[in-house]
């Protein structure tokens, strides 16, 4: 009776539960939030439409409608390519099919799907915008754009976008608050120099202008022979000629190296062709992080790529890889910025291995797993954050293991490490990157740079400024190589922006002594981030702080300079002898009960006995 009570009951609270859940509607769109748009609807259109601050061009759309299926495919393609205009005008869908838009729908009197519509910011509410043309070639509709964006410009005060107008007068006067100044000269009907002008509008400095053909005083004064045609104005007047051909790659690769030259960041265009484009920009991800942020969840995944992948990637580890192997994890133990138990971790692994005269890559591995079991020496997920790359293809451990060989060498000068010198610090980084490291070419170039250790080293602090300067190189030598990142373009480190401070009087000269200072403060304040999507905006919550303790109220851990707290260790220890100790008890009660319920039964049973004789 009871059995079957219950499983009524089961049944019951389940059909609760089924029925007082979320009602789940299937919504059918033909966009989704990865698609580098904005998805409107009745809750936001107010809000984003009416009181934003930018343009929009917005799809009026039924997702049952074919055309609209059709069409979504080129849509798609210039939200894509304007992404980067997005401080200016952004491109919005709204599905009519969804009955929670109906009314805004009805109210801008949509009679057709799909039905394009561009929006000045903060439109009448009466002002049901222009029409937008709708093509297939997405060019055509990126050019109409820019006219709508040029007619805007000229007939409010709202816009916020640089000068996209055509330049009529005949001198070019430079500008003291631009670094650099650019002309386009073209014909009126091509929108190539708008499209820099508004690609290159966040760079703050840097100015673009838009000269047409029918200026023919400027064109003759520019001696202009084919258009569309790029010059750098050098003075009042004066003007270098850098370009031509209607190929717009080819303007924006020649204004960045002008870019690079004053130490400014590179503008990376999205291009169309980008098949994996979703994972460039995923919003409910959260993509953006701070370039000179370092995690302590980068530094424990490279270490473990390193412990369990590349070391073990050897079946057999003896002669001088077995010695570069001992020198590497002695170097992190001394300056690897873990916890006490990953400090044991490593320090195990080292006693393993540097009494031996070979090693098992096999039984290495086995070692460092069942320890790794034993101790969870790590104290974030270990995964990418800082050195995520926009494709899975990009940065990561490469990205990790320069961000650790610099984090163990300025620590190694903030400890002022009497084990290790700055030649001998250098030697072992050097000696793991021709030991272990994967990559045969990286590894090839890393050591003919490692020759000039010995003339150019004689302190721990000459060993970080020469591991910045080897960073460099290699930077310059992979600048524009298909490994590159175009999210991450590589530069010269730090740049002007992040350090001012690091160039001699405003030149491009480095002053080493505020490098120095600078790559010390990085590498000396680890974000304990666990994630990469939490709290992306705070600012980095520090492990290691030269000097100074430092206590992650998130974590409920204290850390010191170095290590996580001993009372952590000592804790986990004894919370398992109390453990043991009240497991040995419940189980010495359970056995006491039991030999006296044994005992009652035998009594009982002596008494019946009895009874009946």
């Amino acid at each position: 009776m009871l059995s079957r009570f219950s499983g009524r009951l089961v049944v019951v609270l389940l059909i609760a539960a089924l029925n007082t859940g979320p009602a789940c509607t299937e919504l059918i769109g033909l966009y989704e939030d990865t698609d580098l748009m904005e998805i409107l609807d009745k809750t936001n259109f107010n809000d984003k439409v009416l009181q934003g601050n930018t343009s929009y061009v917005i799809e009026f759309y039924n997702a049952f409608c074919g055309h609209c299926i059709r069409f979504s495919t080129p849509w798609k393609g210039l939200g894509i390519q304007v992404y980067g205009w997005r401080n200016y005008v952004k491109v919005g869908v709204i599905d009519c099919s969804n009955e929670i838009n109906s009314q805004i729908c009805r109210d801008y009197e949509v009679m057709a799907y799909p039905t394009v519509r561009y929006f000045p910011p903060r439109p009448a509410s009466d002002n049901i915008g222009k029409e937008f043309i709708r093509s297939f070639n997405i060019q055509v509709m990126k050019d109409f754009l820019i006219k709508m964006l040029q007619e805007t410009q000229k007939n409010t005060t709202e816009s916020t976008l640089c000068d996209i107008q055509p330049y009529e007068k005949v001198n070019v006067e430079l500008d003291t608050n631009n670094i650099l100044t650019f002309i386009v000269i073209d014909k009126s009907n091509n929108k190539l120099a708008q499209e820099l002008i508004i690609d290159f509008c966040p760079v703050k400095r840097v100015k673009i202008i838009s000269a047409e053909n029918s200026n023919t005083e400027l064109a003759d004064l520019l001696k202009t022979e084919t258009y569309p045609s790029l010059y750098l104005v050098e003075n009042n007047n004066q003007f270098k000629f850098l370009a031509s051909g209607n190929n717009k790659t080819n303007f924006t690769n020649v204004i960045n190296k002008y870019l690079e030259t004053v130490h400014m960041t590179p503008f990376s265009l999205i291009d169309i062709t980008t098949t994996l484009y979703n994972l460039l920009f995923q919003k409910d991800k959260g993509s953006v992080h701070n370039d000179n942020t370092v995690y302590l969840s980068d530094l424990e995944a490279t270490l473990r790529y390193s412990l369990e992948h590349e070391i073990l990637s050897r079946s057999v580890i003896t002669g001088e890889s077995l010695n570069a192997l001992n020198s590497y994890l002695e170097l992190l133990i001394e300056c690897f910025p873990s916890s006490i138990r990953g400090k044991k971790f490593i320090k195990l692994i080292w006693d393993h291995t540097r009494f031996n005269k070979t090693v098992s890559g096999e039984k290495l591995g086995n070692f460092i797993n069942g320890y790794e079991l034993l101790l969870k020496p790590y104290v974030t997920n270990h995964i990418w954050i800082g050195c995520e790359g926009s494709q899975p293809m990009y940065r990561k451990y490469p990205c990790g293991l320069w961000t650790m060989f610099h984090t163990l060498a300025v620590q190694a000068s903030t400890k002022n490490l009497i084990t290790f010198n700055g030649k001998q610090v250098l030697e072992t980084i050097a000696g793991y990157v021709k030991h272990f490291f994967g990559c045969t070419d990286c590894s090839e170039h890393f050591m003919n740079m490692a020759t000039t250790i010995q003339t150019n080293v004689s302190s721990l602090d000459d060993a970080v400024l020469w591991l910045w300067s080897a960073h460099n190189q290699v930077n310059q030598r992979l600048k524009g190589d298909v490994t590159e990142d175009p999210m991450h373009p590589k530069i010269l480190f730090p740049s002007k922006v992040h350090c001012e401070t690091c160039y001699q009087n405003g030149t491009d000269m480095w002053n080493k002594t505020e490098v120095l200072k600078y790559l010390k403060n990085m590498y000396s304040a680890i974000s304990l981030q666990k994630t990469p999507y939490d709290n992306i905006h705070s600012q980095p919550k520090n492990l290691i702080i030269s000097g100074k303790r430092s206590i992650d109220d998130d974590d409920d851990i204290n850390y010191n300079n170095n290590v996580l707290d001993e009372k952590v260790w000592m804790f986990d220890i004894n919370t398992c002898m109390v453990i043991y100790i009240l497991s040995c008890i419940v189980l010495m009660t359970l056995f006491y009960l039991l030999l006296v319920k044994k005992h009652c039964k035998k009594n009982k049973f002596i008494y019946l006995i009895r009874g009946k004789v």
